[in-house]
């Protein structure tokens, strides 16, 4: 189960800002344990040229401007990364965000 401040920090390290605009642009996969043995240049040859990743500590962040649903790479993330994962897009992450500030 991932923490409110595990969250606020994930949501804090977005290294791509762009996806404000556009959140179903971005998705975070959140990671049960430190993925050790990422595939990461298997992922490289799978992303489409605008397809952007990061990995950092336990949360994989996933720009996809052309459409989640229709990467490849989206597709395979979990399975490449090695561990337990479960993805959501930035706008879900943000309800959740607010969801917590309210709950306190």
């Amino acid at each position: 189960m991932l923490s409110v401040p595990e969250l606020k920090r994930a949501a804090a390290g977005n290294p791509f800002p762009q996806a404000d605009a556009v959140p179903k642009s971005l998705h975070l996969f959140f990671l049960a344990k430190p993925a050790k043995k990422a595939q990461l240049d298997a992922m490289n040859e799978l992303k489409a040229k605008s397809e952007q990743f990061a990995l950092k500590g336990k949360v994989f962040y996933f720009y996809a401007p052309e459409g989640f649903g229709t990467s490849k790479l989206g597709a395979k993330a979990g399975r490449l990364l090695g561990v337990d994962t479960t993805a959501r897009n930035w706008r879900t992450v943000g309800k959740l965000l607010e969801l917590a500030k309210q709950i306190g």
